[in-house]
């Protein structure tokens, strides 16, 4: 099957892609095979190994459009829990092998190897990855935005960047910064109520409950000690979201399940490390932010299908070259 069969193999099941990809066209799809994957010395790979993490399905799928365009054999290791929504459509079996164990053969016989997880996993499999196999690893990352406009519209858009898939993926926001973030807790509970109301959390492990809880109990005794430096916005009655106001201006992660930090905005973010992306309200295009996305905000869980993941070219980066 040649790299045009292949495209009208993924068009023809777009359909069951798009909700975790993105929309694509043949145009789309053509044009990144052009430019990554079709130099004179260009190798593809036969076979690729994808580990996925178990957070969502989208790097499944991601992951998964990538191989099947470059026409290798997919061997997908799966989470041994249930990853949710993933299920692969009919008419791609012949690109595609599925296991929730990793047989021993098949690290060995790969010709790239992509791993989504922990920093930990990645540094694992880049142990058993043979040096001259192309091997991307997209490890722990997090989201930001930066809201220079806090209005009850921005609050809007920020809610849907927290609350889709509850934080579970790399994109989602875990802190927005402020010129004044305070005056936006209130806003926010209101925009976060709001899309509760529409789009229900759902319940949580007794650990992922305990997790907000315990966090939302240290940050009452914060307050206790210094009531201009913190504050608290919570669900009334549950954890279904949580706003935390920090004076301080770095980062820490977020226990997820709706939870989101308020800090003041340095007047440098180039020293801030493992950014999957900054969600921009008002959105103008800038050169001196990290992070290899910058999106308007209300777009951190809608990245454009064969995306630069972590600033990495999906195509070149598993095609190898013989000159």
């Amino acid at each position: 099957m040649n790299s045009s069969d292949r495209i009208d193999l993924l068009l023809s099941v777009a359909d069951e892609f798009e909700p975790f990809t993105g929309k694509f066209t043949r145009k789309d799809l053509k044009t990144t095979f052009s430019r990554e994957a079709c130099a004179p010395t260009s190798r593809l790979p036969k076979s690729i190994v994808h580990i996925i993490s178990g957070n969502t399905p989208h790097a499944a799928y991601q992951t998964l459009l990538n191989g099947i365009l470059l026409g290798a054999h997919n061997r997908l290791k799966l989470p041994s829990q249930v990853l949710l929504d993933f299920q692969f459509p009919p008419g791609i079996e012949e690109f595609v092998e599925i296991s929730h164990d990793l047989p021993d053969h098949w690290i060995p016989e790969a010709e790239a190897l992509v791993v989504f997880g922990s920093d930990q996993t990645i540094r694992h499999f880049q142990q058993l990855c043979p040096l001259e196999t192309p091997f991307v690893g997209h490890g722990h990352r997090l989201g930001i935005a930066i809201i220079d406009d806090p209005s009850p519209d921005a609050a809007r858009l920020a809610s849907k960047d927290i609350g889709l898939f509850n934080q579970q993926g790399c994109l989602s926001l875990q802190t927005i910064f402020l010129n004044d973030p305070r005056a936006f807790g209130p806003i926010l509970a209101q925009a976060m109520t709001d899309f509760e109301k529409n789009r229900p959390r759902g319940p949580l492990s007794l650990s992922e409950a305990g997790a907000i809880t315990n966090l939302r109990e240290e940050t009452r005794y914060l307050i206790a000690q210094d009531p201009e430096a913190h504050a608290l916005w919570e669900s009334p009655g549950s954890t279904a979201w949580t706003i935390i106001y920090n004076d301080s201006q770095n980062l820490s992660l977020s226990p997820g399940n709706r939870t989101v930090f308020l800090r003041p905005s340095p007047s440098d973010f180039r020293s801030m490390p493992h950014l999957s992306g900054i969600g921009l309200h008002p959105f103008t295009k800038r050169a001196d932010l990290p992070s290899p996305r910058i999106f308007p905000l209300g777009q951190a869980q809608s990245p454009p299908a064969l995306w630069a993941h972590d600033g990495i070219l999906p195509l070149a980066s598993l095609v190898k070259h013989q000159t």
